[in-house]
This record gives C-alpha cells, structure tokens and sequence, in this order.
C-alpha cells in the first residue's frame, strides 16, 4: 500500500506546504520506501511510497506530463498494462519500464474523466488539470484502495486515511452519530458517510470533479463509472 494527499485552496490563496507536508508525514506507515509533494498556486499534492512491483521501484510521484499542465498523484496497481500500452501507444520495449502512475496520467490526457473506465485494477488517484483548473479524482471498481475527503467553502481536502485529514486542523472533529449507530446495528449500505460529520469515502467504482467556477466553488456528486463487485471498507 501507499497513500495519496492533497489540498486544493479553493478561495484562491496558495497551498500551504505545512499543511502538506503533515498530511504526508501522518501516513507515512503506508509509504516508507520514498515521499515526494507537489505546489503550484492553490492546489498541492503529496504521496508516500511503498514499491510493490519491478515498475515502482525508479517512480516519482507526484508526476507531472510533459507540459506541465497535468499532474497525477495515485496508490495503484494497473493490470491490464499491456492493453494500456498499446491503446495509448506507447513504445512496447517500455513496459517493463512504463510506472502505473504514468499510464494513469497517459490515461487521463487521452481519455479525461472517461479514463477509470480504460484501467483495471487496484487504484485511488487524483489528478490536477491545469489547463481547466479541476482536481478529477478516482477510486477502483472494488474500493480495495481507499480514498477520504472533506470540502469547506475554503478549501477541499483528500487523503488515503482519514487521520491526514484530521490532522490539518481544517476539517472539525464532530461526531456522526448516525453513522455510528448503523455501524453498531450492522448497517453498511452508505457507502459514502465516516464517523466523522464532513468527512466522507469516495464509494468504489466512483469518480468526481472539484473546481471554481466564476469564484464559485462547486465539487461533483461522486458520480459510478462501474458497478462495484463488492461493499467497499
């Protein structure tokens, strides 16, 4: 496992690299093989690294493409890589080399918000589009990698755990009583509420858009690219 994090200051001021750096440090059990943030203005993300596979030994992520106006943070492991590589045309002698996070982020500059319907496999990713000024994130089709956020009118928080979010300051440590209740009775079809009032899961199998508009703030229902093969944890 590894862990993903980021902010995105929607009120315009820059990301604060405190923030960020804690956020990262809060999960850093899941990653100890390598840490890596990313800043630019009002979005910052962060990831830890644990190498799980041949490919994730030499990867850096955050990853920025090519004209550095899309970045990609993710806990991944995509595999139907071949059928990926060919899609996206990328070289066939680079597969062994090609990281997952890269074909998530080749993904996406091909295919968009349509791209978690293209990767198969274990993931939770963000991905920061500077050109239209969106946080786009994802979550697998099973919900086997998690993903956690919270939104104020100020600022839009995710994280691998829900401590990372806690941790910031930012996000109130108000109970869900109801949440708890369905929990003690053996109730698990929401998919999408935590102890915690605010915070909420990306349900498996879901994807949503963050972005200001007009300086207007407005973040997607999670919306389903794919029906989930079992209840997400």
């Amino acid at each position: 496992m590894s862990a993903v994090v980021g902010l995105y200051c929607l009120d315009g001021r820059a990301a604060d690299r405190v923030y960020l750096d804690r956020m990262v440090e809060s999960v850093a059990h899941r990653g100890p093989d390598a840490a890596g943030v990313w800043r630019d203005g009002p979005i910052g993300l962060g990831h830890r690294m644990l190498w799980t596979t041949p490919e994730s030994l030499d990867e850096q992520l955050p990853l920025m493409n090519a004209l550095g106006n899309v970045i990609v943070t993710a806990d991944a492991r995509i595999d139907n890589r071949d059928e990926l590589v060919a899609a996206l045309g990328v070289e066939r002698g680079r597969l062994g080399e090609i990281s997952d996070g890269e074909l998530i982020l080749r993904a996406y500059e091909r295919w968009g918000e349509d791209s978690p319907k293209r990767l198969l496999g274990d993931f939770a990713f963000a991905v920061w589009d500077a050109r239209r000024r969106t946080l786009f994130c994802a979550r697998d089709h099973c919900g086997v990698k998690p993903f956690y956020y919270y939104q104020s009118e100020k600022t839009f928080l995710f994280a691998s755990e829900v401590k990372a979010l806690l941790g910031t300051g930012e996000v109130p440590r108000r109970l869900n009583q109801v949440r708890v209740a369905d929990y003690l009775a053996g109730i698990f079809d929401d998919q999408a509420s935590t102890f915690y009032r605010g915070v909420f899961r990306l349900p498996a199998g879901h994807s949503m858009t963050v972005s200001v508009r007009q300086a207007t703030a407005s973040c997607t229902p999670s919306r389903p690219f794919f029906r989930a093969c079992r209840k997400s944890t």
